[in-house]
């Protein structure tokens, strides 16, 4: 197969997560202004500790009055290895790592997204999804207007254009904030937008996506998770709320109200799933939030169960197993070695191409294995896949029994809010049990840790739980 081929059906192909049957990720963004020289090598780096959250493309956008964009399709260090970061002039940018959520795999949807307005560039980085995207593009369009990619980002920006209708330098930050509150009230966004020597970000009202913000010896930043800043010399950090954003320029930055407050309602998965352990986000560890749902997952087992070896399935179920065989001292080993020289694949359509790519992302050690009664750990199972094939090939390796156990409740409904769960038929807990769960996957048996018992982490009414909950309003 020539190159030019391989790369057409690569471009075609939506990029996987560390497992196939895992919840994909959304996006990262990271911008701000740097007092220390050019900004373009503090994006790369912190997009670099972003990148667990999209692997299908990046991109950064740098300048002052002018910006310049650079994006492609790949990883970080692939997306800009033939580009001398440092020559890339400008105190000003945002940054954007993706995974495709709402719109297809194709260049036009990579971000940040720039475009000319009135002789001045503006561009957005967005990490979410907006349900009344669909209605305002279809309304655009009726009036003549044109959209170069799928994306509902490029909606969020032409609809602030078509607010504003005057040059970017002038637009203000209530105008900005009155836009989104206006026209995405539904939506579940953090947003950066790149203006002449500003940059801007949001945080919706519901607060389903975290947003940090950092003033550092370096400049002021804005990203998804603290982890970003890992590096820096951080001075102030603060998480945004819910309903408000900051504004940043070369003389310093503001936090401020944005919206009219909403009930909050922060994602679970974010700290279960998609945010790296590193981080802190809605004021808690995701290290010691995982941690303590293995416990608790550990307390739900019945007095009766044992184990030779707790094992979890890398590198989200980390934290979770070392917390579950704590808890039943039960030794824990890396049972399952992660090949780390191998970049996360693109999501492959056969079966046989994914039980192939599970075989090459996952080394199981034969001597933790063999002959030992087996506890999977894992953040999560959504639709088993990739479970029953590591369940495989444990019991190649010798496994006299596969337990797997999950440190969230079963997953039995669909996400509207930028997570890409499939539909209810595609997820294997929906209307089954857990024995029946336990022979599709293989293994000897399943636990989930009960929805009551999440409340003990995630205390409150502040959290999103819909996708574990039948009935939802």
């Amino acid at each position: 197969m020539n190159l030019e081929k391989s790369t057409k059906i690569q471009l075609k192909m939506r990029l996987n997560s560390i497992k196939n049957d895992k919840i994909n990720e959304e996006c990262g963004i990271f911008g701000g202004c740097s007092r220390a020289g050019n900004i373009a090598p503090y994006l790369k780096c912190a997009l670099l500790k972003l990148q667990h959250r999209g692997q299908e493309a990046a991109g950064i956008c740098c300048g002052d009055l002018k910006q310049t964009l650079y994006k492609d399709f790949g990883l970080v260090n692939s997306v800009f290895r033939n580009i001398k970061i440092s020559d890339i002039k400008g105190s000003f940018g945002i940054g954007h790592v993706r995974y495709s959520t709402f719109g297809d795999s194709r260049k036009e949807n990579i971000q940040p997204l720039k475009v000319t307005y009135m002789g001045e560039d503006v561009s957005l980085a967005h990490n979410g999804n907006v349900s009344e995207a669909k209605n305002i593009r279809e309304k655009f369009e009726r009036i003549g207007e044109v959209f170069l990619s799928s994306s509902d980002s490029e909606v969020i920006l032409k609809r602030i254009i078509f607010s504003l209708k005057k040059k970017p330098s002038l637009w203000t930050y209530d105008e900005v904030a009155k836009c989104l509150c206006e026209n995405f009230s539904l939506g579940s966004y953090c947003i950066l937008l790149y203006l002449p020597n500003r940059i801007m970000a949001f945080r919706d009202p519901f607060g389903y996506r975290p947003l940090m913000f950092a003033s550092c010896d370096e400049g002021d930043f804005a990203a998804s998770e603290d982890v970003a800043f890992y590096g820096l010399k951080v001075n102030k950090m603060i998480e945004i709320m819910p309903s408000c954003g900051v504004e940043i320029n070369s003389e310093g930055y503001e936090i401020k109200p944005a919206y009219t407050n909403k009930d909050i309602s922060q994602c679970v998965f974010e700290q279960i799933y998609f945010a790296s352990p590193a981080s802190n986000i809605f004021s808690k560890s995701v290290y010691n939030t995982r941690y303590k749902l293995g416990e608790i997952l550990a307390g739900c087992e019945d007095k009766d169960f044992c184990a030779d070896v707790a094992i979890p399935v890398m590198d989200s179920g980390l934290a979770c197993a070392i917390g579950y065989s704590s808890a039943l001292n039960i030794p824990f080993h890396l049972g399952l070695i992660r090949n780390n020289w191998m970049e996360r694949s693109f999501i492959l359509p056969e079966q046989k191409k994914r039980t192939r790519n599970v075989l090459e992302k996952f080394i199981p050690v034969k001597s933790v294995i063999e002959g030992k009664k087996v506890v999977l750990i894992d953040d999560s199972l959504v639709r088993g896949t990739t479970s029953g094939e590591i369940i495989k090939i444990l019991k190649e390796c010798g496994a006299s029994e596969v337990h797997m156990r999950s440190v969230s409740p079963k997953i039995i409904n669909t996400c509207f809010w930028g997570v890409d769960i499939p539909t209810k038929e595609e997820l294997i807990s929906y209307n089954k049990t857990e024995c029946e769960i336990a022979k599709i996957i293989g293994a000897k048996s399943v636990k989930f840790l009960p929805l009551d018992k999440l409340r003990d982490v995630f205390e409150g009414d502040i959290w999103c739980k819909k996708c574990f909950e039948e009935n939802r309003k």
